[in-house]
C-alpha cells in the first residue's frame, strides 16, 4: 500500500497572521523529514495540523489514498511525540512502550520488539524494562517516549523538537540511535527541529519555512553547500562575509584558508583565536571568520585564499 505523505495547498491563518499559505510538499514513505525555520515561520503548525491538532482553513492531506484531514486524530496513520514526554508513571518502563497494546488486538507482529527498541535506545532492558518512569532521568525519560512512539507505529511519525530538552553530549548519542531505530521501525519521520547539526545528520529531505511558506525543499549537504537564499543559509550554518571586494556575499568558514601574507588573494589581520574543541575559531580584519582544524601558526598578518564557486549571493545582496 502507498504511504507517500502529500499536502496539497494548506492554508492556516491565527487572526490575520499567515501561519502558512497554500503549502505543497509531497514525500516518499519512510524518509526522514526535517522541518525548520525561524519562530513563527509556520513549522509546528503543519506538524499539528497533519497530526490532528489544528484545522486547516483550505487544502488537504493524504497519506497514499487516503485523505487523512477528514479523519480525527486517532484515526489518522500518525503518532506524535512532543518535546515534553507524556509517559504514565503508574506503569513501567517497558509497559509504556507497549502500552498500544492495550488499545485492542495487535495487526501482526511488530516490526521491532518493545525490548529491542529500549535497547536501541541505550535503555539495556534487564536494566530498564521494570523501572517506573518517576525514577528516570530527564534523557532516560525522553528515550522512553522516542520507543514508544515508534512501537508498531503507522506510517508516519511526527516529532516535535524532541531532542531540545537534552544537553549537547547526550542529544548527539540519542540522534544517533533515533536514526537506527527508525530504519528497523521502516516509518516515516517528520521531525520539526531548530538545531542545524541535527537537521544535517538525521534528514534524507530538509525543508525550510519562513513566514508560512516554503522557501528551500532539498537534501541537507545541497541546502548547505548551495542554499537559495540568506535565511536557509543561516539557519543551517555560520556565514562569514566575503572576502572578495568584488563579489559582495557570504562564504562558509570553514571554506576560507588562512596562508602567508604574500600568498593570500586579499591580506587580513588575525584579531582572535578561540579553541572549540573540534575546531578553531579564528577572526580576522577585514571582518572575516574562519574554521581551521589546526591552529594557525604563522604571523598575524596573513592572508586569505578561497575557491570562487564558495562565495554565496543570491540577486538581493547585489
Amino acid at each position: 500500500m502507498s504511504e507517500e505523505l502529500r499536502v496539497h495547498k494548506l492554508g492556516k491563518r491565527f487572526g490575520a497572521t499567515v501561519a502558512l499559505a497554500e503549502v505543497e510538499l509531497e514525500w516518499a514513505a519512510k524518509q526522514h523529514v526535517c522541518v525548520m525555520g525561524p519562530s513563527g515561520s509556520g513549522k509546528t503548525t503543519l506538524l499539528r495540523i497533519i497530526a490532528g491538532l489544528e484545522r486547516a482553513d483550505a487544502g488537504e492531506l493524504w497519506i497514499g489514498e487516503q485523505r487523512i484531514d477528514t479523519l480525527t486524530p486517532e484515526r489518522r496513520p500518525t503518532r506524535t511525540a512532543f518535546q515534553t514526554p507524556a509517559l504514565f508513571p503508574h506503569l513501567s518502563v517497558l509497559d509504556n512502550v507497549a502500552f498500544v497494546d492495550r488499545l485492542g488486538p495487535a495487526r501482526g507482529p511488530a516490526p521491532v520488539g518493545a525490548a529491542q527498541l529500549l535497547e536501541r535506545l541505550g535503555l539495556a532492558p534487564e536494566r530498564f524494562a521494570a523501572r517506573r518512569v518517576d525514577a528516570l532521568s530527564g534523557g532516560e525519560r525522553q528515550r522512553v517516549a522516542l520507543a514508544r512512539t515508534l512501537y508498531r507505529a503507522p506510517a508516519w511519525v511526527l516529532l516535535d523538537e524532541p531532542l531540545s530538552a537534552l544537553d549537547r553530549p547526550l542529544r548527539a548519542e540519542l540522534r544517533r540511535a533515533l536514526a537506527a531505530a527508525r530504519r528497523e521501525a521502516k516509518v516515516g519521520m517528520i521531525h520539526v527541529t531548530h538545531e542545524a547539526e541535527e537537521a544535517l545528520a538525521l534528514a534524507d529531505t530538509l525543508v525550510v519555512f519562513d513566514g508560512g511558506r516554503v522557501i528551500a525543499v532539498g537534501k541537507p549537504e545541497q541546502l548547505y553547500r548551495r542554499p537559495p537564499n540568506l535565511i536557509t543559509a543561516r539557519l543551517l550554518g555560520e556565514l562569514s562575509a566575503s572576502p572578495d571586494p568584488a563579489r559582495p556575499g557570504f562564504i562558509r568558514p570553514e571554506r576560507l584558508r588562512i596562508v602567508p601574507a604574500e600568498r593570500g588573494r586579499v591580506p587580513a589581520t588575525i584579531t582572535a583565536r578561540a579553541f572549540a574543541g573540534h575546531r578553531w575559531e579564528i577572526e580576522l580584519s577585514p571582518a572575516s571568520l574562519v574554521f581551521t582544524a589546526e591552529p594557525w601558526q604563522g604571523a598575524d598578518a596573513c592572508g586569505l585564499q578561497w575557491h570562487d564557486d564558495d562565495i554565496l549571493a543570491w540577486p538581493t545582496l547585489a
